[in-house]
């Protein structure tokens, strides 16, 4: 069983502002995506043949609200800061198979279409619950977890469930997209079960007519209809997987576009990164487009691609119009070991297995440029752009 799209639970900005809203839904998405559907004035029962994580409508009342957030409390079930009623909601995995409360536990990130959000409760319709990766794991350093060839950043907030103290062989885990940083960033770690399917939710780097690449891995479809069309590099993709090939390849069985679509007309409060800046006061977060030209921006020294951010507004045709903007400063990502691979007329090398671009802003510290060879034990801050093949190095230093 698959369960949710984790949410930072320490990126709490200013959530308390709006949380008190009565009579006015509140939206969070940072995680698992799928299109959702506009709202409707009298909900009814969720097509058939919807997508696993699209958020359709069901039970009664209007919808008015639509969350995306950490699950912070079970009993009662709290997601975002908001209480929720499920009683006759529809609980649901990223697979879209059936769900009961008691398969839902702190750290996880849950989608939740609710009706009006009253002194920090509502009555949810339904509950969509999706990992982020589950696959063999290894780890890189004390800090870094390596699963499906991505990246997984372990901070010391993120849980640990059944399983999960020690080194996981098999390991699900829960945590925000990091689309800049090229990684995934914890928030509960749990040992995956041997009736778990490998799934991944990630960003494409590159795609050919049979195949699809999400950082280090591959993953080849047998049928090339798997592949939807509308993939290209860039998409946020998700990837249910089969089993290793001997080229170290993965065979895919699903494959579909995961960007986060709010829907038009909703109170919204989106958490995530930025992935994408023109302007302070346009930009994108996790994807959806963000006006923020009459917002209140708190931390807008911290505004750059990669930094984490909590934006509450309105969605106008497919535009967040932002009321309200805090930002935290972006963590640049650090790696050590030794230098391989060194090629100086690219100005790249490679260190622990990933590949390191260099540029004239990089600094070089004691080493110098002229230090760089084959053999040395380095330490690299760096960070990734959406997509990029590699890490672009801020600082090189010797170990």
């Amino acid at each position: 069983m698959r369960r949710p799209t984790p949410l930072r639970p320490d990126l709490g900005l200013t959530r308390r502002h709006w949380l008190a809203l009565a009579g006015a839904g509140s939206l969070s998405a940072c995680g698992g995506g799928g299109e959702v559907p506009a709202p409707t004035a009298a909900p009814a029962e969720a097509p058939s043949g919807m997508r696993p994580l699209g958020v359709a409508t069901g039970g009664t009342g209007r919808i008015r609200s639509f969350l995306s957030a950490a699950v912070t409390a079970t009993t009662p079930l709290t997601i975002g800061g908001v209480s929720l009623n499920i009683r006759g909601a529809e609980l649901r995995d990223g697979d879209g198979v059936a769900l009961h409360g008691r398969g839902i536990a702190p750290g996880m990130t849950a989608q939740v279409l609710a009706g009006p959000v009253v002194a920090a409760s509502a009555q949810a319709y339904r509950v969509v619950v999706d990992t982020q990766v589950v696959g063999p794991a290894s780890w890189l350093d004390s800090r870094t977890l390596i699963v499906l060839g991505q990246r997984v950043s372990v901070p010391a907030s993120a849980l640990r469930g059944p399983g999960a103290a020690g080194t996981p062989a098999e390991v699900q885990v829960w945590g925000q997209l990091d689309l800049a940083g090229g990684r995934i960033l914890a928030s509960r770690l749990e040992r995956a079960l041997p009736t778990d399917t490998p799934m991944l939710r990630g960003v494409v780097g590159d795609r050919g007519r049979d195949w699809l690449q999400v950082g280090a891995l591959v993953a080849r479809a047998e049928d090339p209809a798997l592949i939807p069309a509308d993939l290209s590099p860039g998409s946020v993709v998700r990837l249910v997987l089969d089993a290793p090939a001997a080229d170290g390849s993965w065979l895919l069985l699903q494959a579909r576009n995961d960007a986060l679509r709010p829907p038009d007309g909703l109170e919204t409060e989106l958490q995530g990164r930025i992935t994408q800046l023109s302007s302070t006061q346009r930009f994108a977060l996790d994807g959806v487009p963000v006006d923020a030209s009459q917002a209140q921006i708190e931390g807008l020294a911290q505004l750059q691609t990669g930094a984490g951010a909590e934006v509450h507004g309105t969605m106008r045709d497919g535009v967040l119009v932002a009321t309200e903007v805090a930002v935290e400063a972006s963590e640049p990502l650090e790696i050590n070991g030794r230098l391989t691979d060194l090629d100086p007329a690219r100005r790249r090398f490679t260190l622990q297995g990933w590949t390191v671009q260099w540029d004239a802003s990089t600094r070089f510290g004691k080493i110098g440029l002229a230090g760089l060879r084959n053999g040395r034990s380095l330490t690299v801050r760096g960070r990734w752009q959406p997509g990029a093949a590699a890490l672009q190095a801020l600082q090189i230093t010797l170990d």
